[in-house]
Parts: structure tokens; C-alpha cells; sequence
């Protein structure tokens, strides 16, 4: 564990003030009570039968989070620098997690413990405004990958994924193709030859 860095103050508070103005007397009641981790490149952040007791925000790095299917691995989400992330099933009702989070890179996360949250909620309205907000938005992006998901062809996934899903763009550059196959229920032959017709459609696009 340690303290945060300016770096983490600056993304956390941008990340906070995403959709409401919070009073900078608020912001540092607030990051009082996150704390930072690093993990290595492959190491957990969460392991099946773990209880969550997090909300976390990646300040480097990427993580992903998947279940096991039998003996295969499949992509629950990919969070990159800036968003938040958490196994939000046992963060709720305290069940042992079925998900794994792991670092794919070297990763730095800062973290609040659920009862912090509780308390600061139930003391500070415009914290308890900001949690709506990110939640909100947390069931925005379940809701995106869930209509997604519904398409049977790989083309109107793959278009859906980047009209719809925000940080798309980020995740086709920055991660490594198996990860967003699964993420988009592909196979790694579907998932190659979708990103490479859209990477070629944008580069003639530009050229126009």
C-alpha cells in the first residue's frame, strides 16, 4: 500500500467531477480515504472465493476481469487508466467472487473501502450525488456491452462495440487482441478480421 501521488489526486479528481462540481473542502474529505495498490504484470487484485469490499479506479495500467468457462477464460470487462472497476455482485451482497482481476500490465489502482463509502454517503450529500452518478454510468456500460453481446454477427458486434462502448478506441490500441476478442464473445480469427477491415476503412477515411 501506498499514499497517493499527485497524479493519483489529479485522475481522482477528475474522475469524481466527471458530472458534478464538488467543493474542494468535499474532494479532500474524500481522498483521505483512498488508499493506493500495485500489482505486478499477471499478479491478482481479485481471486474466485474473495469477497469485494473495494471500489477501485485504475491510475495505470490496465485491468482485466473474467470468469473461468471450463478450462477457458472469458472477458467480463477491461478497465483501463481513469475508470473505475469492482466485482459489483459481491461488493453488493458480500458473495465469494466468481470473477478474477488481474493486472495485464503493470498496474497502480486506488481504492475505498465499501464502509468508507457508507459513511461518507450517509454524511455528505454531494458524495452521495457523485456515488449515483458513477453508478449510473457503471450501468450504462453493462447495459452497452449486454446489447452488444445480443448480435450473432461479428461485423454488427464489432461496429455496436465502437459506436456505443466509450473507451473502445483506447482498448483496440492498447490491449492485446484475445482479451477484446472474448470480451466481444469472438473467436481471435473473427475478432483479427473485423479490427482489420475497420482499420482499414478509417485509414482510407482519413485519406479522404
Amino acid at each position: 500500500m501506498n499514499t497517493l501521488s499527485s497524479h493519483d489526486v489529479d485522475l481522482l479528481h477528475t474522475f469524481l467531477k466527471a458530472d458534478h462540481q464538488l467543493t474542494d473542502k468535499t474532494f479532500e474529505e474524500i481522498s483521505k480515504y483512498f488508499t493506493k495498490y500495485v500489482y505486478n504484470k499477471g499478479e491478482s487484485i481479485l481471486k474466485i472465493g474473495e469477497v469485494e469490499t473495494k471500489a477501485n479506479i485504475v491510475v495505470k495500467g490496465v485491468v482485466h476481469q473474467y470468469i473461468f468457462d471450463e478450462e477457458d477464460s472469458k472477458t467480463i470487462n477491461i478497465t483501463p487508466e481513469g475508470l473505475s472497476f469492482n466485482n459489483l455482485k459481491s461488493y453488493l451482497d458480500g458473495s465469494p467472487s466468481l470473477e478474477v482481476h488481474e493486472a495485464i500490465m503493470d498496474t497502480e489502482i486506488i481504492s475505498i473501502e465499501k464502509n468508507d463509502i457508507e459513511i461518507l454517503a450517509q454524511n455528505n450529500h454531494e458524495f452521495s450525488y457523485v456515488m449515483f452518478k458513477v453508478y449510473e454510468q457503471i450501468l450504462l456500460d453493462r447495459e452497452n456491452r449486454m446489447i452488444v453481446l445480443q448480435y450473432r454477427n461479428p461485423s454488427k458486434r464489432f461496429s455496436l462495440f465502437h459506436e456505443i462502448v466509450g473507451r473502445a478506441n483506447w482498448i483496440l490500441k492498447n490491449t492485446q487482441d484475445k482479451y477484446v476478442a472474448s470480451y466481444l464473445n469472438m473467436t481471435l480469427q473473427q475478432y483479427s478480421r473485423e479490427k482489420h477491415i475497420f482499420l482499414k476503412a478509417k485509414k482510407l477515411n482519413n485519406l479522404s
